[in-house]
């Protein structure tokens, strides 16, 4: 049996324990000549056409304010934009969000944003960051829209701007709460709101109450235009916008009972003025409708609960948002793995979604209290409202976790891009350690990956499986992966890895975002060849995302080099990082004797 799999450059980064007790001997009996040729089964992992260069470093590189001042990057990357540069896929802005809450006296306390120009450079075939007369990374001053923090998701339009998402409501409980003994928001004042969709408003808000919005962002020039108060108050977290550029769709990552927004501009391209709306599934889930919300600043500071009273559809921390076209749109609904109520949101009047009503009678009772272990890909028809499963998380195959299979886990970013004539949706991973103990096996190996799926032929009611999904990049310890978004032409992917293990080997022990090429040769090659043996329990199979083999069970192993040298050994494993390993042939061998050649290219 031969599968075909994937491999990048992206390699994880951690180096693997090697235990120091003896091995037998190498067992050179399965050689077939004198000549030492062999007919063993070769486990071949070729030199990757992908390629990675790292644009940012949170907690290394300097960021500079407009005032000249500068500090060391805020870390916890997660949305990322892409501003082409005189329309150009080559050169561009690149902006990303910074999730976590954090005074900093230099460049604003919160979250935050930073913004580089980078550009590829065509002789040295490598994404490169230009300077700037400011500085080379440079930081977005909220300042004049009160500050800004939690920045997690957000949209970018096909016109050049960008938002930023606020989330973490459980941060923005009061006042108390933000200031964080002064490790937060140190500026606890009233904020006072002066306009409100497009009326003067002069309205004192408490300080916690100025967060969690989605704010419009000038890229150029590294400056926050307007905080959205329009679009609610909630845990902000994606938004892809129609081609009218006046309908917006809003994700809500709660996980007590999310709800799907949508905001409609009254003119395309400006969002100061428009209606919010919020989505009620019908009751036979074959399509939907949009209730309109009071458009008063007193009803936007309480949007979720506002909507849960018109009976909105209630869902399971809605993430990320990404039209493929004007009728099709994709949205991560990202799961919980541990038991997660939502009994609050149903008492207000939300109503929960039909298939997280089905997901709970398979638990034997619809009481409100469920474990949504993997999450899913849900699918919007925005001619009649119906919203139905696009592809489930989980394994490829339902039985005892096997990493060589593909494994869709917490699916969180998404971006889409044509690459040949097809249309790819990327969607990202989010295993990060609050989501234990959701799939622990899966977590244990750290593998959270991001996925191609083809969607060029979707159509409503398809279904897709996990084994249509092609892992090209698995990232380092720790991590989640996040923010992807590719380059005008798709040529190029950048993604966050953010939060990883301060274990790791640099620059992968901090936050870093890095721009990835070469995938297109990703979809149309071979990269690694797995052969197995038929009815063998000695099993290896390639992670197709980095420098590690996985074997078929837990066992004794031992790495040899061509010439017998014993190199490394592991015991009572199934996965064994190589990364450590040059260019070359190597022979692995297990306890039993049984032996497999490696080729490392």
């Amino acid at each position: 049996m031969k599968r075909h799999l994937l491999t990048t450059g992206l390699a994880a980064v951690t180096g693997a324990i090697f235990a120091q007790s003896p091995f037998p001997v190498l067992n050179e009996n399965f050689y077939n000549t004198s000549d030492h040729s062999t007919d063993l089964v070769t486990i071949l992992i070729p030199a990757s056409p992908l390629k990675y260069d790292v644009l940012f470093t949170g907690g290394v590189d300097h960021v500079h304010n407009a005032a000249g001042d500068s500090a060391l990057a805020k870390e916890w990357q997660d949305f990322t934009g892409f501003v082409p540069i005189n329309g150009r896929s080559d050169s561009g802005y690149v902006i990303v969000n910074h999730e976590r809450v954090e005074a900093d006296p230099i460049n604003g306390d919160g979250g935050g944003m930073t913004v580089f120009n980078t550009y590829y450079n065509q002789i040295t075939k490598s994404w490169e960051v230009a300077n700037h007369p400011q500085g080379k990374y440079r930081n977005v001053d909220f300042s004049g829209v009160g500050g800004t923090g939690a920045n997690c998701g957000g949209i970018q339009t096909s016109w050049g701007k960008v938002f930023t998402a606020e989330e973490w409501g459980s941060a923005f409980r009061d006042n108390k709460t933000i200031y964080n003994d002064g490790a937060g928001i140190t500026d606890t004042s009233d904020y006072e709101v002066e306009t409100f969709n497009g009326e003067a408003e002069n309205t004192s808000i408490k300080k916690y109450q100025n967060f969690q919005y989605m704010i419009e962002v000038d890229v150029a020039n590294a400056v926050a235009v307007r905080k959205n108060y329009n679009m609610g108050r909630y845990d902000h977290e994606g938004g892809w916008i129609a081609s009218d550029r006046k309908t917006v769709y809003l994700s809500d990552d709660n996980s007590s009972g999310a709800v799907l927004f949508k905001f409609v501009a009254d003119v395309a391209e400006d969002f100061s003025v428009g209606q919010l709306y919020c989505y009620k599934q019908s009751e036979d889930a074959k399509t939907g409708a949009w209730e309109a919300l009071n458009m008063d600043l007193s009803t936007m500071l309480d949007a979720r609960n506002e909507a849960y009273a018109l009976g909105a559809t209630v869902f399971m921390r809605l993430e990320w948002i990404e039209g493929i076209n004007d009728g099709t749109v994709f949205i991560t609904e990202t799961g919980r793995g541990k038991t997660q109520s939502v009994k609050a949101a149903l008492e207000a009047g939300g109503t929960l979604a039909n298939h997280l009503v089905q997901l709970d009678a398979k638990d034997g009772s619809i009481d409100s209290s469920f474990t949504d272990m993997w999450g899913r890909v849900l699918r919007l028809n925005t001619a009649n409202g119906k919203i139905e499963g696009a592809i489930e998380g989980g394994g490829e195959i339902k039985r005892d976790y096997n990493p060589s299979n593909n494994h869709l886990s917490s699916p969180d970013g998404l971006a889409s891009t044509v690459i040949d004539g097809k249309t790819y949706l990327a969607i990202n991973e989010d295993m990060n350690p609050s989501g234990v103990p959701a799939n622990p096996a899966h977590f244990a190996n750290k593998l959270n990956e991001i996925y191609l799926l083809d969607v060029t032929s979707d159509e409503p009611g398809k279904v897709y499986h996990v084994g249509e999904l092609k892992r090209f990049i698995a990232g380092p310890s720790g991590c989640e992966t996040t923010g992807g978004r590719f380059t005008p032409d798709g040529s190029t992917y950048i993604v966050n890895i953010q939060h990883p293990s301060s274990s790791n080997t640099p620059p992968f022990n901090h936050s870093v975002t890095v721009a990835i090429t070469g995938y297109k040769d990703v979809l149309e090659q071979t990269l690694a060849t797995e052969e197995v043996l038929e009815g063998s329990a000695f099993n290896m199979y390639p992670n197709p995302a980095s420098r590690e083999i996985y074997l078929s069970e837990k066992m004794d192993i031992v790495i040899y080099n061509s010439t017998g040298q014993r190199l490394m050994v592991e015991r009572n494993t199934n996965v064994v990082d190589i990364s450590s390993l040059p260019t070359g042939t190597y022979f692995i061998q297990n306890e039993e004797g049984q032996t497999k050649k490696l080729i490392i290219e």
